[in-house]
């Protein structure tokens, strides 16, 4: 019998979405979730940017750095894709696909001062 090799690698390079959510588990553990934005080109109308969103999240050390994060950091993540499945309250099935990371390189981070500028011009 031929044995067979699989693998679980995601690499993305794109946007954060959304501010990260830093929370604390037990044992005082840190957890961070966010979303990236990977803008692409729907056929040949080039004027049309769609946006394909993925979940991301991050534990323990990563997840503390990432709070440097704002919404519009280029970042790249690499991880493995994994998939959560629940019942909910009215006993539907539910699930959550998302990249549990175990890398993540900030390609350009805004200066505390300049994200303060543009929420302030955005008011």
């Amino acid at each position: 019998m031929k044995r067979t090799r699989c693998s679980n690698r995601v690499i993305l390079t794109g946007f954060v979405g959304k501010e990260f959510k830093l929370k604390k588990v037990k044992d005082d553990i840190s957890v961070a979730t966010f979303f990236v934005g990977i803008p692409y080109q729907d056929g040949d109308d080039d004027s049309t940017t769609e946006w394909e969103t993925h979940a991301v999240e991050v534990w323990r050390g990563l997840a503390d750095a990432c709070k440097r994060l704002t919404k519009g950091s280029k970042i790249l993540v690499e991880g493995a894709l994994r998939l959560n499945r629940w019942t909910d309250a009215d006993n539907n099935p539910q699930a959550r696909q998302y990249i549990l990371a175990d890398r993540v390189e900030f390609l350009n981070l805004k200066p505390k001062e300049e994200k303060a500028q543009e929420e302030q011009t955005a008011a």
